[in-house]
């Protein structure tokens, strides 16, 4: 279903006509999927073509498995790792599930019991004292954040992510583990901690990718380094700037132009004291503190500062840099602050009382940079309309990547809203927001599905930035089961659907890997 707003009556027609969801549908979005199985046919749902172009696989990373020997995961964030991919061709489309073997499944699945690791939230029953300490033993590799794709050719590695400095290696057919890598990188002194992001960004241009770590002080007083670094392949690195910071942000994403790294060093900062105490992530939310924008040139390795107000964020979208010397970034944010991350304890995900009480939470917001005056403006992005808020409060959002460091009109992103007063009434939309033409957007979603990250793959002869198909896997909650869903950017009407032999559990990124996409 596609619908082009502004239209109050086809809003309210959609708030109107949907079902509340089943709880038991909405449940077993959250639940473990063992199943893990090897080029499974699927067939599409329908006579419709799709396009010739379109020929790859979609490779999705989530937690899927949360409970073992007795002891549960409490956040999702910290259930295992699995891969899910779909091989997509004109006629015959198969389907892959793999949990990744990394060195905290592994320990588990041979302990029979979730083995001891630092998380995020903690386990159920609790480590006990001797746990915490052992979980210090090995480096944190539960890498089920993103995937992404290293070199090129036949020297192409495809590795699973986290925020961590680490690396899952994987066949992309098969889907084995390769093995888990911690690069060493020259110039660089690792320490037990390096904190990173699992957002790379495709240095435009070029089959190298741009991305930073942060070495964090654990000496009181002292700063921690962080380096923007140019990776080439998995084995080379190169410096392309460094700079410190009197506190260690956390930040899940950056944001690049044709000549600058950008960083929203937010006031949410690791509490190293405490992590060390509890083996989980302690992060401390600070908003009466500024924002520090961290400008890194990366030709020339200089380094620019500028405030703004506290903002909490996950993810840039893209940035650009104008003819009149300002630099203008895109950024999805929660006016609420770090809470917003507790919302996604299991406990409260599969309780539909609770689910039906979590309306989105992120915004969309333009930040423009001026480095002649040192001044940053923030714009926000709201309707008028009660109606037609929802359309600015995307996540996970996705861009056409040949306009990455460009100016652009499109942004596609997911409304993750499970309030059945939602004009969405508790299910999910993709949104394709314009930024460029107001009352011209469009959004696609179907009562009691559940949308996940879309990727854009363009049409390699198109002329347009929205010329392109949206491929996002999808749950159907009255089915139980999973799907594909590929959709036309510009109408956003569907183009096919195909159900998957198992669904995959929730999870927040993924990518796709063709011929001629990513660019």
């Amino acid at each position: 279903m596609a619908f082009y707003l502004p239209s109050a009556c086809v809003v309210l027609l959609a708030m109107f006509s949907a079902v509340v969801a089943k709880p038991e549908g909405v449940l077993t979005l959250f639940q473990s999927n063992t199943d893990e199985l090897q080029h499974i046919p699927m067939k599409y749902d329908s006579n419709n073509s799709v396009p010739t172009w379109l020929e790859g696989t979609l490779v999705r990373n989530a937690p899927g498995l949360f409970e073992l020997g007795g002891r549960s995961a409490i956040h999702i964030f910290d259930g295992f790792a699995k891969v899910h991919s779909v091989e997509i061709g004109q006629h015959q489309i198969n389907f892959s599930a793999a949990f990744l073997d990394t060195g905290s499944y592994t320990r588990s699945m041979k302990a029979n019991r979730y083995a001891p690791e630092v998380t995020f939230f903690g386990v159920d029953p609790a480590f006990n004292e001797l746990e915490r300490i052992e979980a210090f033993k090995y480096p944190y590799d539960n890498t089920d954040v993103n995937v992404w794709k290293y070199g090129q050719g036949e020297d192409s590695v495809y590795a699973a992510l986290t925020d961590g400095w680490v690396y899952t290696k994987f066949d992309s057919d098969t889907l084995k583990t390769l093995g888990v890598s911690i690069p060493s990188v020259n110039g660089v002194h690792m320490s037990q901690v390096v904190q990173s992001c699992a957002h790379p960004i495709v240095e435009p241009g070029t089959t190298n990718n741009i991305n930073y770590l942060m070495v964090p002080s654990l000496i009181p007083g002292k700063k921690h380094q962080h380096y923007v670094l140019r990776i080439k392949d998995l084995d080379n690195y190169e410096i392309l700037a460094s700079f410190q910071t009197d506190k260690p942000s956390y930040m899940h994403s950056f944001a690049l132009t044709e000549n600058y790294a950008i960083f929203f060093a937010q006031p949410a900062y690791f509490n190293f004291m405490k992590i060390v105490e509890t083996a989980m992530v302690d992060i401390d939310w600070l908003p009466e503190e500024k924002t520090t924008v961290i400008l890194a040139n990366i030709k020339t390795g200089e380094i620019e500062r500028l405030q703004t107000d506290a903002l909490f964020f996950t993810h840039h979208v893209n940035a650009y840099e104008t003819d009149d010397g300002t630099i203008v970034a895109d950024v999805v944010q929660f006016e609420e602050g770090f809470s917003v991350f507790a919302e996604y304890k299991l406990p409260m995900l599969r309780n539909i009382t609770s689910l039906h009480n979590k309306p989105a939470k992120s915004r969309l917001y333009r930040y423009s940079i001026d480095l002649a005056s040192k001044t940053v403006q923030t714009k926000t992005f709201r309707s008028e309309s009660p109606l037609q808020d929802f359309l600015y409060k995307i996540e996970l959002p996705i861009i056409n990547e040949k306009y990455r460091t460009k100016h652009y009109c499109y942004v596609y992103g997911v409304i993750l809203d499970f309030s059945p007063s939602s004009p969405l009434n508790g299910s999910f939309a993709i949104v394709k927001k314009d930024l460029c033409t107001p009352g011209n957007d469009l959004y696609w979603y179907h009562p009691n599905h559940y949308v996940s990250k879309p990727s854009f793959v363009g049409n390699p002869d198109g002329k347009d930035e929205d010329d392109g198909v949206l491929l996002s896997a999808v749950f159907d909650a009255d089915r139980r089961a999973s799907y594909l869903l590929i959709l036309d950017c510009k109408t956003m009407k569907t183009v096919n659907t195909a159900y998957m032999p198992t669904y995959i559990p929730f999870g927040f990124h993924g990518r796709f890997f063709g011929r001629n996409w990513p660019v």
